[in-house]
């Protein structure tokens, strides 16, 4: 399916605004030069481009809060707070035909999944070392926290490289008048664009944001509003209803009617979590919402889906869908966005060889096979791959963990990422979740 340019609205007083913002020394956020790898073998074609392999933290560059005047902050809590106000925002505003990245990914494209105390600078890069997809977003960052009390309220989650593009801020929050002070932000630190989340399902979410706006949208249609008015172009991320399946109509036709760039669609509710299987048997009914109400608007899905494979196969049909968001897929397999790899895995003592293994393009999924030459031989290769994937992450971590400030506790959840799918795998995870340092680390998977 073609997509026309999303229509963005901006406003001529906004840039000579945001020239005026002050800069703040120190600040958690901006760009960030990545330390040379170790020797890793990778092959050329795996090799990041562009990397900038010099320079150190000071080069980071990022604004400070500008000034949170009541006078500019569209709260609902607020007196001011009306639609009325957000009907001006439209009125007032000029409209612009503008391209942006959204208009040049390919059919499908490939999203990695924001995930809270994963998808920072580090784990982005190591997933762009395995395999990049298309598109990447930061973790969660909270609009009205970072107003309040700037970059430490959102603890390096906009920390990123100038090597990232595109790189979409995920922000969520309950206040469109901290989401356009945030958005404004996010467009100085030199993000492609922005995500509001509307569906994250958490207790500290909800509160104010995330799927608790699936309940108030009225304040989603604000905070959407609100957000444009820094120039980039915005998407949401959002779930099919709050507890009800059925909510999903007239809540996406909300959103479908604000021009957004992208909309991707967590196929379940935030009652259901990841409890039950995503519904993609309302994928077509979703696209031909889409199609009726907001044809240029992207349409993209998350929930289950394992890898590029499986994503391709959900495009093919399910004719309209633009886009593949994968999040816990990539625990599975950090190389899940290849376009053909090799992935086998141990269970139960017998050997299941993944997919893309047969020369055939047949998908066989948990095919019990003998452990052929060949099998052996590909269980090896992975496991070496995953061991110089990892090496690549622990030196990741020790260059960027004086910018994030996240304790060496917080490396451990990865492990489960590499050592997994050979012998001895269960045994070595039990001795790298006893370490104290990446030194140790290192000195436990070499030696295996």
């Amino acid at each position: 399916m073609g997509c026309s340019r999303p229509l963005i609205f901006s406003f001529s007083s906004h840039k000579e605004e945001k020239e005026k913002l002050p800069h703040k020394k120190g600040s958690k956020g901006g760009s960030h030069p990545l330390p040379p790898p170790r020797d890793l073998d990778f092959s050329p074609s795996d090799e990041v481009a562009g990397h900038n392999l010099t320079g150190s933290r000071d080069s980071l560059v990022a604004a400070a809060p500008p000034g949170r005047s009541e006078q500019n902050r569209l709260s609902p809590q607020h007196p001011s707070f009306s639609m009325a106000r957000v009907r001006g925002f439209l009125f007032c505003a000029k409209i612009t035909e503008m391209t942006s990245f959204w208009d040049n990914l390919p059919q499908p494209f490939f999203i990695l999944a924001p995930m809270e105390a994963v998808t920072d600078v580090v784990f982005r890069h190591v997933v762009k070392k395995a395999a990049a997809p298309d598109v990447f977003f930061t973790e969660f960052a909270n609009a009205t926290g970072w107003v309040h009390a700037g970059d430490k309220a959102i603890a390096g989650r906009l920390v990123k490289n100038d090597d990232e593009h595109p790189l979409v801020a995920q922000i969520w929050g309950g206040e469109p008048g901290d989401m356009e002070q945030f958005a404004a932000h996010c467009a100085q630190l030199g993000f492609d664009g922005i995500d509001i989340n509307m569906g994250c399902p958490a207790k500290s979410a909800i509160k104010s944001g995330g799927a608790a706006l699936i309940r108030r949208p009225d304040v989603a249609v604000a905070a959407i509003a609100a957000a444009k008015t820094a120039g980039l172009p915005v998407s949401v991320k959002t779930r099919l209803g709050y507890t009800y399946i059925d909510e999903w109509r007239e809540w996406l036709s909300t959103l479908l009617a604000q021009n957004l760039a992208n909309l991707t669609i967590h196929l379940r509710t935030k009652k259901e979590m990841s409890k039950v299987p995503a519904h993609y048997e309302l994928i077509d009914d979703i696209v031909k919402l889409r199609d009726e109400i907001a044809p240029q608007t992207l349409l993209t899905i998350n929930g289950d889906i394992r890898d590029r494979a499986h994503g391709e196969e959900l495009f093919r049909a399910h004719p309209g869908l633009n886009g593949i968001m994968i999040g816990r897929g990539v625990f599975s397999d950090p190389f899940c966005f290849r376009a053909s790899r090799v992935v086998p895995q141990k269970k139960f003592g017998q050997l299941y060889v993944g997919p893309e293994l047969f020369s055939d393009g047949t998908r066989e999924t948990n095919r019990k096979s003998a452990p052929t030459e060949e099998t052996k031989i590909a269980v090896v290769d992975h496991k070496q791959e995953l061991i110089k994937l990892l090496n690549y992450h622990l030196d990741l971590f020790d260059h960027y963990r004086p910018t994030l400030g996240r304790p060496f506790e917080t490396l451990k959840r990865f492990f489960k990422i590499y050592i997994r799918g050979f012998d001895g795998a269960k045994e070595l995870r039990d001795q790298l979740m006893n370490t104290k340092n990446t030194d140790e680390v290192r000195q436990l998977i070499n030696s295996n």
